[in-house]
């Protein structure tokens, strides 16, 4: 089945996606995905990086790594969230989230690294727990070091 990006449009477009009926997409939607992150419709942008992380397999993850990298921490929220989807998240997309600028992002990292548990991420956790402006970031910080322990 050839997928277009107006296939990828009709099920992304929507208040609330429908990632299961767009899951049906399959790989051929990634090159789309990718047209969308990059895009200039941010609401777009992230939920393409949503789908990105739920699409599975490790072809997902350059994709994800895309949205970490995009100047909006919507998208980058977005691509944080959807990681805990991924087979295993690579070290270098667990430290680009926990040392995002945005809290958000910093946030569900956090719960991306608690959920996949990530490796090679020590060093960040403890920068968190101890120069966080957000009090909360540092307990959760502090709970995935200790669990990691």
């Amino acid at each position: 089945m050839t997928v277009t990006l107006q296939d990828v449009l009709r099920q992304l477009g929507r208040d609330e996606p429908d990632y299961a009926q767009a899951a049906r997409l399959g790989p051929d939607a990634r090159p789309h995905l990718r047209h969308l992150i990059q895009g200039s419709d941010l609401g777009l942008a992230a939920k393409a990086a949503c789908r990105a992380g739920t699409m599975g397999g490790a072809d997902s993850i350059p994709l994800v790594e895309l949205a970490a990298r995009h100047p909006d921490a919507l998208v980058r929220v977005a691509a944080a969230a959807a990681a805990r989807s991924l087979p295993h998240v690579p070290t270098s997309l667990a430290t680009t989230f926990l040392e995002d600028a945005d809290p958000g992002v910093r946030k569900w990292g956090l719960r991306t690294v608690q959920t996949t548990h990530a490796t090679g991420i020590k060093r960040q956790l403890e920068g968190i727990m101890k120069d966080d402006p957000d009090a909360g970031l540092r307990e959760q910080a502090r709970k995935v070091f200790d669990r990691l322990k």
